[in-house]
């Protein structure tokens, strides 16, 4: 048998489906798909006998024999029309021909939800998360044709329990500052639901739980400074695990969520703020008063301008965008931690859930931002040595003194040069940059906390005066607080080791430690705090969440 081009075509589409079929966790009773895979997969083997069969007979009325050889599983035939659709394009196999297969193969309500998945899958999608939705539908095909494209949402001839809990939940999406507005949700009626209903639906909770994890925004396109990368949940995985909650299935879709306290009162606040907008209510009457929105006492003139022009719309897409940034955050922020909030200038120390330590912090300038990510402390080092980053060198220190290195050696700063590079690093003591102490959390962007010998910046509201580290006012109360009273370590001891040498304390187990960035946030009196946006992260959150004419 000869096997020209056009077959070398279809023979090279046929192996890049059946990896895409046998890499998406199929369940068992299709293992004869992925031994399919395996063989057909292996470098340079020869096609299967029955897949040349396949191709000689695909022309005529022994199709359908040739097809039940190379395809024991139902499923597994379906798969293959339904991906050659939705993932890689046509095959070179006239349209009636897989219609020929389909319906040889799968009974009315499952053929139907078949050729369904088909045209949804190639149906062209605009919008700005276009190739968003174009994912999830060639992932909803996937898990359609690895169920035998057994419908997921019927129950007999109606809407199933889950589906119509997740109905409701779906339709309450904006509760959470969610956006299914270019969805369609299927009403839910006395007839069965049709095969575009049953896509329609999956397609809505594919969204919400995206969406729900963080799918809207991508951290790096606001800055490169932002190392949070929340990860989305797999489609399929997702719907599996949303309709098996059964009438709890809404619960199920809503844990996509953050579980955050902070987040839940954010969501809470929305809430208040659209009962207070509501016909008949005035802005500044009793009931905004009751809901708690009270501007915090350090607003900006921005905020005042709010007031007078629309803030409660613009305030409702401020906690809008901040309830987004919650997301990309861990879901376990740890029951101890440290937070640092960017634009409100300071840090919570966090023991067994509660507040132990509340310190002013200076972050980073506008030209010299603080990164925004989470990590784990690892270590403390008192007496520490500065190195001076070389951007620092080049662009201050020596453009200020004319490249004068005998001055910063009479600054008490050790000078040497390693591989032909100009090293410099400040010695301990009461001058150094770093203060008596510094908290280690080793990352990417070479930043951490520490102490200062510049007191007077604390005194300041708006304190963004470091090069991305961040200056802490009570170094020592921190350093008791992380490395716990009762483990042996008051923060007189900590006193106890500043000296002319570097001493290193290890923590007992890693301590999480999150740099946040939060303009809104509701305080220990239950009130809406507001704080300007330091960085401009906030507006770029609200420009790709469409809330810019808000």
């Amino acid at each position: 048998m000869t096997f020209n081009p056009k077959r070398r075509m279809l023979w090279r589409c046929i192996r890049t489906m059946t990896a895409a079929i046998a890499a998406a966790t199929i369940p068992p009773a299709y293992g004869s798909v992925e031994n399919y895979a395996a063989l057909w997969l292996a470098p340079f083997a020869p096609p299967p006998p029955a897949l040349m069969e396949f191709f000689a007979a695909h022309n005529d009325n022994r199709a359908p024999a040739a097809a039940n050889r190379l395809y024991p599983s139902q499923s597994a035939l379906a798969a293959v029309v339904a991906l050659q659709n939705a993932r890689y394009g046509r095959l070179p196999l006239s349209a009636a021909f897989a219609g020929d297969l389909v319906e040889a193969r799968i009974p009315d309500v499952r053929r139907a939800l078949a050729l369904a998945v088909s045209v949804r899958a190639n149906a062209a999608s605009g919008g700005p998360h276009a190739a968003l939705r174009r994912a999830q539908r060639a992932a909803i095909a996937v898990f359609y044709a690895a169920r035998g494209f057994e419908p997921l949402w019927r129950d007999g001839a109606g809407w199933s329990s889950a589906a119509t809990a997740v109905l409701q939940r779906l339709r309450q999406a904006d509760e959470d500052g969610l956006d299914l507005r270019s969805y369609r949700l299927p009403a839910e009626g006395d007839g069965a639901p049709s095969a575009p209903d049953e896509l329609d639906l999956s397609e809505a909770v594919a969204a919400y739980a995206a969406q729900a994890s963080g799918a809207r925004v991508d951290p790096q396109k606001v800055s490169h400074l932002i190392g949070a990368r929340p990860p989305l949940p797999d489609t399929g995985r997702s719907l599996a695990a949303v309709a098996a909650g059964f009438a709890q299935a809404g619960d199920v879709l809503q844990d996509f969520n953050p579980h955050h306290r902070g987040y839940r009162a954010l969501k809470a606040k929305l809430a208040q703020l659209r009962i207070a907008r509501s016909p008949g209510e005035h802005f500044f009457g009793v009931r905004v008063a009751d809901a708690g929105l009270a501007l915090s006492d350090s607003a900006t003139p921005r905020h005042a301008a709010w007031q007078s022009n629309g803030w409660a719309t613009r305030i409702e897409a401020e906690i809008i965008a901040n309830m987004e940034r919650w997301r990309w955050l861990p879901r376990e922020l740890g029951d101890s931690r440290v937070e640092v909030n960017i634009p409100n200038f300071e840090l919570s120390m966090v023991r067994d859930g509660a507040i132990v330590l509340r310190a002013r912090v200076i972050v980073g300038k506008q030209q010299t931002p603080t990164p925004i990510f989470s990590n784990h402390m690892r270590f403390i080092i008192v007496n520490p040595y500065w190195n001076v980053p070389p951007s620092i060198l080049k662009n201050e220190m020596l453009a200020r003194h004319d490249g004068d290195l005998s001055y910063l050696s009479q600054r008490g700063f050790d000078v040497s040069y390693r591989h032909g590079r100009l090293v410099v690093r400040q010695r301990p003591g009461e001058r150094n940059a770093l203060g008596r102490i510094k908290f280690m959390f080793p990352n990417d962007y070479s930043v951490y906390l520490h102490d200062t010998p510049t007191r007077g910046l604390f005194a300041q509201s708006r304190r963004a005066f470091s090069h991305g580290c961040v200056r802490l006012d009570q170094p020592f109360r921190l350093a008791e607080a992380v490395l716990g009273r009762d483990n042996g370590w008051p923060e007189e001891r900590v006193r106890r080791l500043v000296g002319g040498s570097e001493r290193f304390i290890n923590l007992a187990q890693p301590l999480p430690i999150h740099i946040e960035y939060f303009t809104a946030y509701v305080d220990g009196n239950g009130d809406l705090q507001l704080r300007n946006d330091l960085y401009g992260y906030s507006a770029k959150v609200r420009a790709a969440l469409g809330l810019d004419g808000q």
